[in-house]
This record gives structure tokens, C-alpha cells and sequence, in this order.
């Protein structure tokens, strides 16, 4: 893949996870309201989904360096985050009435809510950094821009979302708006690679 392509999914992809975890706030606000243990919660949650995704993402990359698999990743995260469009208000409602402690409510709440699309995009950077990766001698360049692209990504996130997303629109709409990015992302990916691929295949012929 050209260079680009990559800078630009890791780059968005850091901007909606980092978006993500300030929307949480405003989702789990109504029901526990947005204490300093709320967002111990959901700091806490999305950080531990993250370290797992740069974890599980550098293991699959060495065992399958592929595109198409990297876009199914952002795909089901996209695909996750929509899902909690429907499902937010009730589960929500369902751990008030049932759990009275607004502490286990904040951890599990943001463990179901934002632990998997959390962790699916926690994947990508070391996924992007492995299939960037031309040599040895040039690795530690590679991850570094990536990373930093991520990180830069994150900061226009949290901006995106906390100066005019939130002020601006609905909870559900972002959310949405989210889910369209990532499967945007993901199916520009796959066009890239059968591109690439079919490319390779005439050069063969």
C-alpha cells in the first residue's frame, strides 16, 4: 500500500477512538452522571481495551500482514459502534435498576459499551505499522510517524468532539457519524487492496 493510504486510516482511527471516550461521558452521563469516578471508569476501561488491541494487533500482524484483514477490523468496530446507537439506552437502564452501586455500574456500563470498539481500534496502529514495515533499519521511523500520526489524530478528536460535535448534535447522530467513518475507512482499504492485488496479478501476466 502507498504510504498514505495508511497515514490516513491511522490517523482517523486515532481521532474516533480518542472522540469515543469523550462521547462516553455524555452517554453514561444521564444515568451516573459524570463524577471523577465516571471517568476513572471510562479512562480506565479504554485504556486497558487499547493496550490490548496494540497487543492483539501486533501478534495478528505478524500472522496474517494483510489489508483486507486490517479493514475488517475497523469494519466490525464501525459496525460495534452502531450497534450502540440501539442499545445504549436500555442496557443503561437496565444496570440502574439493577445494580445499585454507581460505581459497578460506571465500570461495567463502559466495559460493555466501549471496551470492543476500543480494542478493534487499538489494533490498527501496530496492523498499519506491520504492513508499512520495509526493513529492519527503518522500523523504528515507521512505528514512530504512525504512532504520532495516531496521537495527533487522538488530539483532533477530543477537540472535534468536545468544541463542536457535542454542542452541536445528538449523541446518536455522532455515534452514527462515527459508524459511517469506520466503514468508510474499512471499504476504502478493501478497494486499495483488490486494487493492489489485481495490479500484481496483471504484472504476473
Amino acid at each position: 500500500m502507498k504510504r498514505i493510504h495508511l497515514e490516513i486510516v491511522v490517523f482517523v482511527c486515532g481521532a474516533v477512538v480518542m472522540a469515543y471516550e469523550i462521547i462516553g461521558s455524555r452517554m453514561l452521563g444521564p444515568y451516573v452522571g459524570t463524577s471523577y469516578f465516571v471517568w476513572t471508569a471510562i479512562i480506565g476501561i479504554i485504556l486497558l481495551s487499547l493496550s490490548a488491541g496494540y497487543y492483539t494487533g501486533g501478534w495478528l500482524s505478524d500472522q496474517k500482514p494483510r489489508t483486507n484483514l486490517l479493514a475488517l477490523i475497523i469494519l466490525l468496530a464501525g459496525i460495534y459502534i452502531l450497534l450502540t446507537v440501539f442499545i445504549k439506552d436500555p442496557f443503561l437502564n437496565f444496570m440502574i435498576k439493577t445494580i445499585q452501586n454507581l460505581h459497578w455500574v460506571s465500570v461495567l456500563s463502559s466495559l460493555v459499551l466501549f471496551s470492543i470498539p476500543s480494542l478493534l481500534l487499538g489494533m490498527v496502529s501496530p496492523f498499519a505499522a506491520r504492513l508499512r514495515m520495509n526493513s529492519v533499519a527503518s522500523s523504528g521511523k515507521t512505528v514512530g510517524n504512525l504512532y504520532a500520526l495516531s496521537t495527533i489524530g487522538s488530539i483532533v478528536g477530543v477537540f472535534t468532539a468536545g468544541f463542536y460535535l457535542i454542542p452541536h448534535f445528538s449523541i446518536s447522530m455522532i455515534l452514527i457519524l462515527f459508524s459511517i467513518i469506520l466503514i468508510t475507512i474499512s471499504l476504502f482499504l478493501n478497494l486499495v487492496y483488490h486494487l493492489s492485488l489485481k495490479r500484481s496479478q496483471d504484472e504476473k501476466v
